[in-house]
């Protein structure tokens, strides 16, 4: 069987030069025609360009005579047709080699040129000052805290930002005589998240609400749509909102909201008196940073013994306990993790091994003077009487 000679047609779309056309019949000059089309069109192109000529070679049937113009097999031509899969997986295995290297470059130079991590200290010092207005670097109001805010540079700046420190704590303490104030604190993504007190009026409100709860096993019940229903499932109830009453809302939510209150009214009184040192020598550097360390400290010391008094937020975390674990107070606090969720106790703090310490010690010692106090009370009452 003797073959057609190949025309021009066959060829057109290896290139589109005309140093792709080869004379008809002639495989030494489709040799030539097919590298000259290589140097105009290399790479990739000539691989989807040669498909036509697969195409072609289809209809060539077997047994050609050896004499019989030839014609090139399409492996001499280009490479088989790549695998699609293939190639989309070895392109997204380079992006990645690619990228990892500079992804890891950029996260050292982050870490090496960003703000470095808090101490433990820094940490206790920044969830004080977000809790109540005062900080000279810290705007509760925006939910934000700057580094060296311009408004510190002018006089009436200064003075605005601490008459505004003396105004919130005021706003705190009445929302804390009602149904508590607004405070800010950190989550474990160290983002800025807001919080609220409860307030004295709000605590006994939920004394009320438990107490009618417990009372009526379960038929009053504002804390849940539906209300418990079974003998056994209505005493549960009754002795849980029982205990919350007692313990939670008496016990805890009354006195911590007066501590609330007596904090407010000392930290209004505290910046109040930082108006003349802001005036004065907050005109010059040096007596700005030294007002700002002053009175930033002086807050957050404020804060610190107000919290290990009794009924105080931290005097709360240390007495905590887990009787069911077997985690006597103390202990238990110092076993919870720096953050934690469903605890109000713990989940507006980060409860850092610094913050355990000096809140534990200052706890008890707080414990201490009370104890000693109440019993000189009742020693000087008992030589009263013993003189009558």
């Amino acid at each position: 069987m003797k073959l057609n000679s190949v025309s021009n047609a066959d060829f057109t779309e290896l290139s589109s030069g005309s140093a792709a056309k080869a004379p008809p019949g002639e495989g030494q000059g489709f040799d030539r025609a097919l590298q000259a089309a290589s140097l105009e069109n290399p790479g990739p192109n000539l691989m989807s360009e040669a498909r036509p000529i697969e195409q072609s070679q289809q209809q060539i049937r077997p047994g050609t005579p050896a004499n019989s113009a030839s014609i090139p097999a399409p492996e001499t031509i280009a490479n088989p047709k790549p695998n699609v899969a293939k190639v989309a997986a070895a392109y997204e295995q380079n992006m990645h080699s690619a990228v990892a290297p500079n992804a890891a470059e950029g996260n050292a130079t982050e870490t090496s040129t960003g703000r470095p991590q808090m101490s433990d200290f820094e940490k206790y010092k920044d969830d004080q000052l977000l809790r109540n207005p005062g900080g000279s670097n810290y705007y509760l109001e925006e939910k934000k805290v700057v580094e060296n805010p311009p408004d510190q540079k002018s006089f009436m700046g200064r003075l605005g930002k601490t008459v505004s420190a003396v105004a919130g704590n005021i706003r705190n303490f009445a929302g804390n005589i009602f149904l508590g104030s607004k405070f800010l604190y950190r989550d474990q993504n160290n983002e800025i998240q807001e919080g609220k007190t409860r307030g004295f009026t709000g605590a006994v409100a939920d004394f009320f609400k438990d107490l009618g709860s417990a009372l009526s096993f379960g038929a009053f019940h504002p804390d849940r749509a539906e209300g418990p229903k079974g003998f056994m499932e209505r005493m549960v109830y009754s002795a849980g909102k029982l205990k919350d009453a007692i313990m939670s809302d008496i016990a805890e939510g009354v006195p911590s909201s007066i501590n609330h209150m007596g904090k407010n009214l000392v930290l209004a009184g505290w910046h109040l008196a930082q108006v003349i040192p802001d005036a004065t020598i907050g005109n010059f550097d040096a007596g700005q940073k030294l007002t700002t360390s002053i009175f930033d400290n002086g807050h957050v010391m404020v804060e610190y013994l107000t919290d290990v008094m009794p009924t105080g937020d931290a005097w709360l975390r240390v007495h905590a306990s887990n009787f069911r674990e077997l985690q006597p107070p103390v202990l238990y606090n110092i076993k919870m993790p720096e953050n934690f969720s469903g605890d109000t106790r713990w989940e507006h703090v980060r409860n850092t091994p610094f913050r355990k310490t000096i809140e534990t010690i200052g706890s008890l010692l707080a414990d201490a003077a009370f104890i000693y106090m109440i019993g000189q009370t009742g020693s000087s009452s008992n030589r009263h009487h013993q003189v009558e």
